[in-house]
């Protein structure tokens, strides 16, 4: 997602700039791995040992990350090729390095037993820009995708704009919250102008999404005015908390 959906995710400067020219908080780094498992392996074998192993070593290395692993549920062409994400994301490009020089060192052990399991592309790299309230904290969640092109003369900006518009209307519907962001390239991804991402607890995204189902979120959307400035399409996805700090 981030081959397609950042490949999926205007440079990761360029966006630093702009979140910081517009009092924005600077943007998160997120590393993204597009997987397929092996023979033999499914998703909940990787979750496992990512909670186990993986985890133990970012702990041991003091490693500044969060971790998730996207499986992919209803995924649009070409996006829909990988069984799964693996999704690191890092406060500051500092603590990018500083994770890769602990797991150049130190890591191969682990690294052969996620390799075991998966095939993975190289790395692509997003930044990350808060788009609204921040996700609930689960095990298990679901998460929606959007890779979306601008439409012309729309920027990033309006992106933004937009996906906090449509997350504070969302919020305000159902009894709790869902979180928003919005993914823009920075290496290695191309394809798209910027992924926006939902996510929260089971219980708050199904209260959203039959919103959707039943065009009441639709209807407020409109009476808000609030009109999207990119054609987008929706992925669906599994999120499994592997570290969270």
């Amino acid at each position: 997602m981030l081959k397609y959906c950042v490949a999926m995710a205007v440079s990761v400067f360029a966006a630093t700039s702009f979140a910081a020219h517009h009092e924005e908080p600077a943007p998160m780094i997120a590393e993204i791995y597009a997987c397929t498992l092996n023979d033999g392996y499914t998703t909940a074998d990787l979750v496992s040992f990512a909670r186990e192993d993986f985890k133990a070593f970012a702990d041991k290395h003091q490693m500044a990350m969060n971790t998730f692993i996207w499986e992919a549920v209803a995924v649009t062409p070409p996006a829909d090729e990988p069984d799964l994400r693996w999704v690191n994301y890092f406060p500051a490009w500092t603590d990018y390095f500083a994770g890769d020089k602990a797991w150049r060192a130190h890591g191969e052990k682990v690294a052969a037993g996620i390799f075991e399991q998966v095939t993975c592309d190289k790395a692509i790299t997003a930044a990350v820009h808060n788009a609204g309230a921040q996700p609930g904290s689960a095990d298990e969640k679901p998460l929606i995708t959007m890779p979306c092109q601008l439409k012309e003369g729309k920027t990033i900006e309006d992106a933004l704009k937009y996906r906090k518009g449509v997350n504070a209307i969302a919020n305000e519907l159902i009894d709790g919250s869902v979180g928003s962001a919005v993914f823009t390239p920075a290496l290695g991804a191309s394809g798209v102008d910027y992924v926006a991402m939902v996510a929260g607890t089971t219980a708050d995204m199904a209260a959203m999404m039959d919103n959707v189902r039943t065009m009441k979120a639709v209807k407020a959307l409109q009476e808000a005015g609030l009109d999207n400035p990119g054609d987008c399409a929706t992925n669906l996805h599994k999120s499994y908390l592997v570290i969270q700090r």
